[in-house]
């Protein structure tokens, strides 16, 4: 392959022509932290069932002494102890079920009289709730839960409206990507913002649980277009020597956006309230400031509107102090003509990463990847609020760990690159999970095993959120830019079925609290053994075909044992007049020139 730094090289990239108009940087570094700033409302959106679907301590309601006019010095307390029975896996006052009882007995002090023959050799006879319940208003005013009473056989409720909004980002993955490549990033990210501001302002309005639902599968399908076009967008403005910072930079922000949640939900404690807030301070700026967003240069570029692509460039390097050569313009066309020749024949991006068997393997295996890491991600983070210790704490220190992951990871990249740092960010994850499920088993309410535990859950969510930040900017260098947001939307996709699964892992720890941090565990072993396979991109310029991308991946795997064990047919393993060997050698030759 030719070497990076001659002539032929560097001209044949867009790269060259970025690095050209970037001058001082000042214009390119407001673009990247504005747009990166959406991560903010994406994790006011993503993570809101924390608090709006938040699920504090309840009982059944005892009537009529709950009724403080009849028994006014009836205490909680009295009430909890006197008829709750101890649920055997929790150790708390059961949920769902109460002591059979006298409802026309005034003696609260009398057993006979409260239950009569039921209390035979202190076992009282056990019924589930008919009425309403009782919650604990010390941590939430009101939540969805509270307002409906989404608890026992409705519980289900709440864990499928998760569900089903992780269910329409992953739609909003695969068509996001795949609309912004064919229209534009930004004309993506302005119509995505506008309709999430609209709905979002909606949802505070819900009259029931199955309005709310809707609403938000609603919410996922119009926002998350803008995050996937917005994190593309990003890297394709940045010079090369940025692109691992900004990409970091994008994700931290993300954390950030986790602790400014925090502050907001302790502000309002209201769910109406704490929605209508996240969504107007979240999305508003959005609405009214990405109209001043210039278009991807780079994408014009590749969609063959080059005179619009130059106009862009000579904008930003305006903006930036400094002039677009005209020189390296002339020769970056010349050298991608023969290359744009060819795309004009493959045409549909989805369709060439699946028809290249090398391409086909690496985005599979991506899609993995990202799908066990979504799903140990989103299951550490639903269950912040069965952490022992204080839930806006708990969230807040969270999002503190995935803004120092984020910063550690842009080192442990510059040191070691993309492939090892996110395998050993999964090898945390996974080494954690597994630990603390020793922690479960041997700590039954034991205060240091329970420290532990929550310990080890911040660093399984430290690893996974490493992992997260690396493979957003990973996947983008890895791939060309004619199919980069359809590839990132395939494998965002493959996350949201990770966290489809998510919030029903906070459920099965119910039931078997030690199954749900094993198979986190087990699935983050083998993402982070297959990661451990994707090419190196640090440094390394990125690619504009996919004739590029299939020939160095072919030389990529060639004598791995990968590339043995999945049949892949790289170029020195097949026939030299085999039709696969002869598309290979033209796909090398390309990647070469």
């Amino acid at each position: 392959m030719a070497d990076n730094n001659t002539p032929c090289a560097r001209m044949f990239s867009f790269d060259n022509v970025i690095d050209d108009i970037t001058g001082n940087g000042i214009f390119q570094i407001l673009l990247v932290l504005f747009v990166s700033c959406i991560s903010c409302p994406n994790c006011f959106t993503i993570t809101a069932s924390v608090f709006i679907g938040g699920m504090p301590d309840s009982r059944c309601r005892i009537e009529p002494y709950d009724n403080s006019t009849i028994f006014p010095n009836a205490t909680n307390d009295q009430i909890t102890k006197m008829f709750i029975p101890i649920n055997e896996l929790t150790k708390k006052p059961d949920r769902c079920l109460k002591y059979l009882y006298n409802v026309t007995c005034s003696d609260t002090q009398d057993p006979t009289c409260l239950f009569g023959n039921n209390d035979t050799n202190n076992v009282k006879t056990m019924v589930n709730c008919d009425a309403e319940y009782i919650f604990d208003r010390s941590l939430f005013q009101e939540t969805i839960v509270t307002e409906w009473d989404l608890v026992c056989d409705k519980m289900t409720s709440s864990f499928a409206s998760s569900s089903l909004f992780y269910l329409g980002v992953l739609f909003a993955s695969l068509y996001g990507g795949f609309v912004s490549d064919r229209i534009g990033r930004m004309t993506v990210y302005r119509a995505s913002t506008i309709l999430a501001l609209v709905v979002g302002v909606s949802i505070s309005f819900s009259p029931n649980i199955q309005t709310y639902t809707a609403l938000r599968l609603i919410m996922a399908l119009v926002y998350f277009p803008c995050v996937v076009s917005g994190f593309v967008y990003v890297i394709e403005i940045s010079p090369k020597r940025w692109r691992t910072l900004v990409g970091m930079v994008f994700n931290s922000i993300f954390g950030l956006g986790s602790m400014v949640f925090s502050l907001l939900a302790i502000t309002w404690r209201d769910w109406r309230a704490l929605q209508l807030a996240k969504t107007i301070i979240g999305f508003g700026p959005f609405v009214l400031l990405s109209w001043f967003i210039p278009e991807s240069p780079r994408l014009q570029f590749a969609k063959n509107k080059w005179r619009q692509a130059r106009r862009t460039c000579e904008m930003m390097a305006k903006r930036n102090k400094t002039v677009l050569s005209d020189d390296i313009w002339r020769k970056t066309e010349e050298h991608f003509a023969e290359s744009e020749k060819k795309e004009n024949k493959e045409g549909n991006s989805l369709k060439e990463i699946f028809s290249r068997p090398c391409s086909r393997f690496l985005i599979v295996s991506n899609m993995f990847v990202w799908m066990v890491t979504s799903l140990v991600y989103y299951g550490l983070l639903l269950n912040a609020g069965s952490l022992p210790g204080n839930l806006y704490f708990n969230n807040m220190m969270g999002g503190l760990m995935e803004f120092l992951a984020c910063i550690l990871g842009i080192v442990i990249v510059k040191r070691f690159g993309f492939t090892k740092c996110t395998s050993s960010s999964l090898y945390i994850a996974s080494f954690a999970c597994l630990l603390s499920t020793v922690c479960i088993q041997l700590g039954d309410g034991n205060e240091p095993f329970q420290t532990i535990g929550t310990v080890l859950a911040m660093v399984g969510r430290f690893g996974a959120s490493m992992s997260f930040g690396v493979i957003y900017v990973h996947t983008v260098e890895m791939f060309p830019t004619v199919g980069r947001g359809t590839a990132l939307g395939l494998s965002s996709m493959a996350a949201r079925i990770g966290s489809i699964f998510s919030p029903f892992t906070v459920q099965l720890q119910l039931t078997i609290p030690w199954l749900t941090p094993t198979i986190f565990g087990v699935l983050a072993f083998l993402a982070a053994c297959l990661a451990g396979t994707f090419p190196e991109t640090k440094g390394k310029q990125l690619m504009m075909s996919f004739h590029d991308a299939e020939g160095n991946f072919s030389k990529h795997f060639h004598g791995k044992f990968v590339s043995r064990l999945c049949f892949l047919p790289t170029i020195r393993r097949l026939p030299k007049d085999s039709p696969s060997s002869k598309k290979l050698m033209k796909d090398e030759e390309s990647s070469q020139s």
